[in-house]
């Protein structure tokens, strides 16, 4: 038994005849006919009475009248309730780095509620280790974190890249032309975190290959991190065009290294078998990033 079936059934009880029913649903005059033909073997009972002209329903087809009108009520229902995404209506719990969270995070939003008008997002700002156990242990339904994501179990999809340059108050270095990455690990450095990618990253830039020879501050924050190297405590290693306003103003300045930019990626990261909401909400955090 299927809904075109009843479909078919109904309009028949409806307009009073085969043809007429054919023609109001856009079908062969057969088609309709076979439809009916199949219901009658499934239930084992004739539901209309062939010998008149029009199409009169039979003793057990006026019984099926009212179950099928109620089923294709209870069909339309689900097609609006399921079926629709402004019916949608829940939490969708996003775990989000520093750096999205002060630039594009508006635009996820509205991208969102212009998609899913009922649906409440819950954000948590934190570094990639807390963001991606988040995803592993369920807290989270998806994080947009620092770096790529490749990992058993986890899906994730490309935000693009943020230019990083090393920074520090104009008045740490003077007026040195070119500062090498090694003397760098002299200098008082501004990290982010203990184990964020944005740490690994400096790490290896700098040839450090261990927190024990580290030089420096640990700052989960990284708008923390830029009032400390505005104000000369170290070296922070920091988006350039989040940083231009500081620079412009001369409260920074990019240090001279060799390279002096580095690409950092980042990535939403979700579970393999996540729904589609949660897939389809981590494609508009692709659509919606500046990065």
């Amino acid at each position: 038994m299927n809904l075109r079936q009843i479909e078919s059934f109904l309009m028949i009880a409806e307009v009073g005849s085969f043809a007429a029913a054919a023609n109001r649903l856009r079908v062969t005059q057969s088609t309709v006919s076979a439809r009916i033909q199949e219901l009658e073997q499934i239930l084992g009972v004739e539901l209309f009475d062939r010998s008149l002209r029009t199409a009169r329903l039979t003793l057990k087809g006026r019984e099926l009248i009212t179950y099928a009108e109620q089923l294709v009520a209870l069909i339309s229902e689900i097609r609006r309730r399921v079926g629709s995404k402004d019916a949608l209506v829940g939490v969708v719990r996003v775990g989000v780095a520093e750096l999205v969270a002060i630039s594009w995070l508006p635009d996820l939003v509205n991208a969102v509620r212009d998609r899913y008008p009922n649906i409440q997002l819950e954000f948590e700002v934190g570094l990639s280790p807390f963001l991606l156990d988040g995803i592993r242990s369920g807290d989270f339904d998806l994080a947009i974190v620092a770096g790529r994501v490749a990992e058993p179990g986890l899906e994730s999809f490309d935000a693009g890249s943020v230019r990083f340059s090393w920074m520090a108050s104009p008045k740490m270095f003077g007026s040195r032309e070119i500062i090498e990455l090694n003397d760098l690990r002299k200098s008082p450095i501004l990290y982010q975190g203990t184990n964020s990618f944005t740490n690994s990253m400096m790490d290896q830039f700098l040839g450090i290959s261990s927190k024990r020879e580290r030089k420096g501050t640990t700052c989960n924050s990284l708008e923390a991190i830029y009032s400390l190297a505005r104000a000369g405590v170290g070296v922070g290693f920091l988006p350039i065009d989040r940083s231009a306003n500081f620079i412009r103003n001369g409260e920074l300045e990019v240090l001279r290294t060799s390279p002096t930019e580095f690409e950092m990626p980042f990535s939403i990261a979700l579970a393999s078998n996540s729904s589609t909401l949660f897939t389809d909400i981590a494609q508009l955090c692709v659509r919606s990033s500046r990065f």
